[in-house]
């Protein structure tokens, strides 16, 4: 099988939103290396979110032209079509993907309320069946971020800032290929938000992940370390199916 030190290769990939806020929006390139630090950032509503769930393989793709491409490679010696996945009706073999390669946080943290804060945070490796390998890894990375003294917390309990870091602690906890994180540190003031998520970087640095992040904070991505990718939009005229048209270039900064 082919090495490739890309994670992600995309050409021609979009994705139309039906209904009266609609839009269709278009990815023409986009090509991510592997232990890269990327920043989408760009205007409310021209469909970073939507991008990210593209790369999640949440979001089934519109290939826009017949030679388009959406290749994700977790592993060098690992180069997956995703397209090819979503037209063989592989959604398990999308989800496998998920829980093993990929971490992902949520503006909200997205914590399970019944769980306390550990067992939201060792949940992912519990999933990928590797607890007793990340074990002690996860403890570390809670206390890097601060909340090894509410582990035991049920989130309801948790302050907003502890949810997201919490959040955090668990999309690292597994080791995976790739987190992609939905504005990571919204919920926090900015003196966290620096702080938060300068720690963020520098463990997936450690742990030799790749990050996609959505940010509305370009200066404080750029100070971690994330490369920004600034995303320009083209509002055309709409079409015939009453949509928007959103089409956007990512270009390293």
């Amino acid at each position: 099988m082919q090495q490739t030190d890309l994670m992600y290769s995309l050409r021609h990939v979009g994705k139309q939103r039906p209904g009266p806020d609609g839009f269709c929006l278009s990815i023409p390139a986009l090509d991510v290396r592997r232990g890269q630090l990327l920043a989408l950032v760009g205007p409310s509503g021209c469909g970073k979110s939507t991008a990210l769930d593209l790369l999640a393989g949440i979001l089934r793709p519109d290939m826009e032209t017949p030679d388009a491409v959406f290749h994700f490679s977790p592993a060098p010696d690992m180069a997956l079509d995703v397209a090819a996945l979503w037209q063989a009706g592989q959604e398990e073999r999308l989800a496998a993907l998920r829980l093993h390669h990929m971490g992902y946080v949520l503006q909200t943290g997205g914590l399970l309320p019944f769980l306390t804060a550990r067992q939201n945070m060792l949940l992912p490796c519990r999933c990928a069946d590797n607890l007793e390998e990340r074990g002690e890894a996860v403890e570390r990375l809670a206390a890097e971020l601060g909340v090894d003294a509410v582990a035991d917390q049920y989130p309801s309990t948790l302050s907003v800032g502890e949810r997201q870091r919490v959040a955090i602690v668990r999309a690292l906890a597994h080791a995976p290929a790739v987190v992609l994180a939905d504005e990571p540190t919204a919920a926090l003031d900015p003196a966290h938000s620096r702080r938060v998520m300068g720690l963020f970087a520098r463990l997936a640095r450690e742990q030799g992940c790749t990050v996609i992040m959505v940010s509305h904070a370009p200066d404080m991505a750029r100070e971690a370390g994330f490369t920004l990718a600034p995303i320009r939009v083209e509002r055309d005229e709409h079409d015939d199916r009453g949509l928007s048209r959103l089409s956007f270039s990512l270009e390293e900064a």
